[in-house]
Parts: C-alpha cells; structure tokens; sequence
C-alpha cells in the first residue's frame, strides 16, 4: 500500500494523472488529465440546473437525460451520480485537490 501511494505522489510531482478512472468531465490522455469540452458542459448544466432552477437530483438526471447528455459509463443518470459530480465546487477534478491532513 505504501509502495502504491508513494508511486502515486511521485507521478502527481512530475504533474502526471495516476488514480484510475478520470472523474466525469476529464479524460487521461498521455498520463495527464485533460478537460472533456463535452463532459465539462454536461457539469455545466448540471450545475446551472442545480443553482438556477433549484431541481432536486432526481430532476437534474431526467433533465440530463432529456438534453441527451450522457453519463461517462452507462445509459442513464442516477441521482447518486449527480450528487458526487455536483459535490466537486471547484473546477478540478477531486484527485488533484490537495488534501489537509488531521492533526
């Protein structure tokens, strides 16, 4: 496990992408993190939805769904979903935020 994050932290140094599959609005490509101008849209209106709107999750999937925006895996959008692509504030995927540790 150690030998797993070391290799991890030593790739985010050298600013490469090294945690499995790229969240919702980012693809890898050449062991970096790139923008998906499509999936980054889809976030986008997921967002608008939520803050403009004021749709519940359930709402933003069907609206979602309705636009013919898709989901990265699958066929449809699950609240689930929306809530952990929605619960991002910023515009960085997760996995490159630095994390504070507890004291």
């Amino acid at each position: 496990m150690a030998k797993l994050r070391r290799g991890r932290r030593i790739k985010g140094e050298k600013g490469q992408y090294a945690y499995g599959a790229p969240p919702y609005g980012w693809q890898a490509h050449k062991k970096e993190l790139t923008e998906d101008e499509m999936e980054q849209a889809g976030r986008a209106r997921a967002r608008q939805l939520r803050d403009e709107d004021e749709l519940s999750l359930r709402e933003i999937c069907a609206a979602l769904e309705a636009e013919d925006i898709r989901p990265k895996r699958g066929e449809r959008w699950y609240p689930e979903t929306v809530r952990r692509m929605l619960a991002n504030p910023t515009d960085r995927p997760p996995t490159l935020h630095r994390r504070e540790r507890s004291v």
